[in-house]
């Protein structure tokens, strides 16, 4: 039975009762503010053999480097991809997805890659590229060079231009941004984030890019993410950066990565890496579970 003839239904009750439909629906639920319901259209509810999605939609792009193996058991980023990245202090978060970004740009000239620097400013990203040049390649805004603007009208504008892969970093200062220039709450700007990516993901932008949202969060200190769950839920995978435990103050300090949720790939599988003045070493990547503690809820409801 369609939505209408639902309607049609209730609306003969309705006139048999000498009610008007509101009062009609008001008196089924015994509340006055009950809402008539409105047609819906379910014509996009289908049998999965029916679904068709453009072959845009599942193209996949590598950065050359041992982390496109913990991205996806194709190797490489897919497109069409929201992943949230989070990570103690130091551990590397922006310096490892500016790396894997910029060598993916460089590898893919005909890439449309963005970064949008929400701490970062000009003096800061220039001694960035003094370590690695090759983060000059990278198309970059600062937001603190927009203080004159709506950052919502902003980061929406930017974005209906069209881009394969968008780093944010950080989403948490950036949607305090949002939150201060539109008078949001934590909900309300939660929302519009997750219609941005999904809208992005979906390709409604100006030249129809399947965008690929990369979402740099911020943590407490007890390595808890500042973030809604529903920003959990849209992301397709989440990389968790970690130092490893010294056993003595001696010891060279250790890093590793892993995906605690990855749709596309594995979880729970590492991958040690080393951070130095101008380069990133990554290690063998092995099956070797995290430790117990790192395996524990890291979001926070924040809403």
């Amino acid at each position: 039975m369609s939505n209408k003839s639902y309607y049609e239904i209730h609306k003969k009750e309705a006139k048999k009762l000498g009610l008007t439909i509101k009062q009609y629906f008001a008196q089924r639920k015994k509340s006055k503010d009950v809402q008539i319901p409105t047609a819906i259209d379910f014509s996009k509810v289908q049998k999965i053999d029916d679904i068709e999605i453009d072959e845009d939609m599942l193209k996949i792009y590598k950065s050359g480097q041992v982390i496109d193996s913990m991205f996806s058991f194709d190797g490489g980023i897919p497109v069409c991809t929201n992943i949230m990245v989070t990570g103690d202090p130091g551990s590397g978060k922006t310096t490892i997805m500016l790396h894997t970004l910029a060598n993916m740009q460089m590898k893919n000239k005909n890439l449309k890659c963005l970064f949008i620097s929400a701490e970062m400013g000009r003096k800061g990203i220039h001694a960035y590229k003094k370590r690695f040049p090759i983060f000059g390649c990278l198309e970059t805004i600062f937001t603190c060079e927009f203080v004159e603007y709506n950052m919502k009208d902003v980061i929406e504008q930017l974005l209906y231009k069209g881009y394969d892969y968008v780093l944010i970093d950080s989403l948490a200062e950036l949607l305090d941004t949002v939150k201060e220039d539109s008078g949001m709450t934590q909900a309300q700007a939660d929302k519009w984030l997750l219609e941005l990516c999904v809208n992005q993901n979906r390709g409604v932008n100006k030249v129809k890019k399947y965008t690929t949202m990369l979402m740099i969060q911020q943590v407490t200190k007890n390595g808890t993410f500042l973030g809604s769950n529903k920003i959990k839920h849209i992301s397709d995978a989440h990389m968790e950066l970690k130092r490893r435990k010294r056993e003595s103050p001696e010891d060279v300090q250790r890093y590793y990565m892993f995906f605690s949720k990855n749709r596309n790939g594995n979880t729970f599988v590492e991958c040690e890496y080393q951070l130095n003045s101008d380069s990133i070493n990554y290690g063998q990547i092995s099956q070797e579970a995290p430790e117990e503690s790192d395996v524990e809820e890291q979001f926070q409801l924040s809403i």
